[in-house]
């Protein structure tokens, strides 16, 4: 869903704003794109600012620049918890809320790890972990109170739900499949699509994961009892 006078990114550093360049309500995904564009034509800033051109962590920048500009004004409409409730603010509040602001980033953030552990393994063509290790943790997640439904949608659902869509394409042509896979959910303590994380190599997803969200792993998680098995580097 669109908010007032459109999805908008500003790139000071190369005196790029969406607004000049896209006008007002432009698509997400142009958005998106036209960001690559501008970062691209720019290769001096590319490099010394380290900024991504990757369209799933470029999709991820915009979604948590928006969330700012959504809690800014205080437009709770646009923004939805767990199970799609609206956040609850007041009728008063239209400056930054910055609890709402730092709540609202960290989800994100973290959704997004989650995402590009992902991606780094589906892209890398890297191998699967082995089918019986993939029941195993399939086994785990099914059984853990933390396999809740639906998780990854808490924000800007668009871009997310696409990008997690598209990996679970790439796994059905690489034939990857539990015999759990409809009981296999979105993990509420890392936000990683459990039917995705079962065939990824733990220290892929380890890489990426932040110690606040390592450590609200469920305690019989599959990835903790994993990680003390791996040989340090």
């Amino acid at each position: 869903m669109q908010i007032p006078n459109g999805f908008t990114f500003r790139q000071p550093e190369i005196n790029w704003n969406s607004r000049q360049v896209l006008g007002l309500h432009p698509s997400f995904s142009t958005l998106v794109q036209a960001l690559i564009s501008a970062r691209t034509a720019n290769p001096h800033h590319l490099a010394k600012n380290k900024w991504s051109t990757d369209p799933d962590v470029v999709a991820n920048e915009v979604e948590q620049y928006n969330v700012r500009v959504c809690i800014s004004m205080g437009w709770s409409k646009y923004l939805t918890e767990e199970g799609g409730g609206e956040i609850p603010f007041s009728s008063s509040q239209s400056l930054l809320d910055s609890s709402q602001l730092s709540a609202a980033v960290s989800s994100i953030k973290q959704l997004w790890s989650g995402i590009k552990s992902v991606n780094d393994w589906l892209d890398g063509n890297l191998p699967a972990v082995p089918i019986e290790q993939a029941e195993k943790r399939a086994a785990v997640c099914v059984a853990c109170p933390m396999n809740g439904v639906g998780d990854f949608s808490k924000w800007f659902v668009a871009p997310a739900a696409a990008a997690i869509k598209r990996q679970l394409e790439k796994l059905q042509n690489r034939k990857l499949a539990t015999s759990q896979d409809e009981k296999l959910n979105i993990c509420t303590a890392c936000l990683c699509a459990n039917k995705l994380s079962v065939w990824v190599p733990a220290e892929i997803k380890l890489a990426h994961m932040s110690p606040e969200t390592k450590a609200a792993l469920h305690e019989s998680c599959w990835l903790r009892a994993e990680e003390r098995t791996l040989v340090p580097a």
